[in-house]
């Protein structure tokens, strides 16, 4: 046995990192936790591994083996690894079912976008009465890719953005990625205008068709002087996108 092992240790690694590529997979199908970070740690080691098995091989004149090897690793990531990225981001999180919508609650619906409005990349128009209104939100889109609206009174110059919310347990939805795709640079106004137009942003939280209710929270950045404040909440209906 101690033979057999010397002399084709070297296998070993493409099947350790097949095993790796599979636990990274596995966490794909989570929201990003401390074990995708383990997995990626993991695969990232047995990488390194592999890289320096084939220096040894190369360096004891091993061609043959330091072929196969290169080979065998190759095969692994090309038979077992794509097809399970694609299963795993592709894969249901259940987040919506977990999640159902209460009986009764009041929301909005986002604006759906037809085919054609894709390709002349344009949407659906809505009416905004600024004679009776302090401020307004307008979310397009669907399959948790969005766009969004939003007209307010006077403001300080700053930073316009989103934060959302699954409003039967207060979740934050994409809390990491949500302000950072949604800030909009403002000056200072006077006036009931527009701030925002078809800013774009994802909600990765759910999949396809899988709806829940997500509370939107318009915030405001000074840029004098960092001060956060809401201007507006609004609940609507909402859908992930499967990545």
């Amino acid at each position: 046995m101690k033979r057999v092992f010397l002399k084709y240790w070297w296998v070993g690694f493409p099947i350790l990192l097949g095993g790796m590529l599979i636990l990274l997979a596995y966490s794909f199908t989570k929201v990003p936790s401390l074990l995708e970070k383990i997995a990626v740690t993991l695969v990232n080691l047995s990488i390194l591994g592999l890289i320096i098995s084939w220096v040894i091989l190369l360096f004891r004149k091993k061609w043959i083996e330091c072929l196969l090897s290169v080979v065998l690793s190759v095969a692994i990531v090309c038979v077992l690894w794509f097809p399970l990225v694609i299963a795993a981001m592709t894969g249901p999180d259940g987040f919506g079912k977990k999640h159902p919508i209460p009986d009764g609650l009041e929301y909005y619906l986002p604006i759906e976008r037809t085919m054609d409005d894709y390709n002349k990349n344009t949407f659906p128009s809505v009416n905004v009465d600024s004679l009776n209104s302090t401020s307004f939100l307008q979310v397009w889109g669907q399959f948790g890719s969005y766009y969004y609206d939003f007209y307010y009174n006077a403001i300080p110059a700053g930073e316009i953005f989103l934060r959302c919310f699954e409003v039967t347990d207060n979740i934050p939805l994409s809390e990491d990625s949500l302000p950072k795709e949604t800030t909009v640079q403002v000056e200072l106004t006077y006036s009931f205008s527009k701030l925002v137009e078809k800013k774009r942003f994802t909600i990765n939280e759910g999949d396809y068709h899988d709806y829940y209710a997500a509370r939107f929270e318009v915030w405001h950045r000074n840029a004098t002087t960092g001060d956060e404040t809401k201007l507006l909440e609004k609940i609507y209906r909402v859908e992930g996108y499967m990545r």
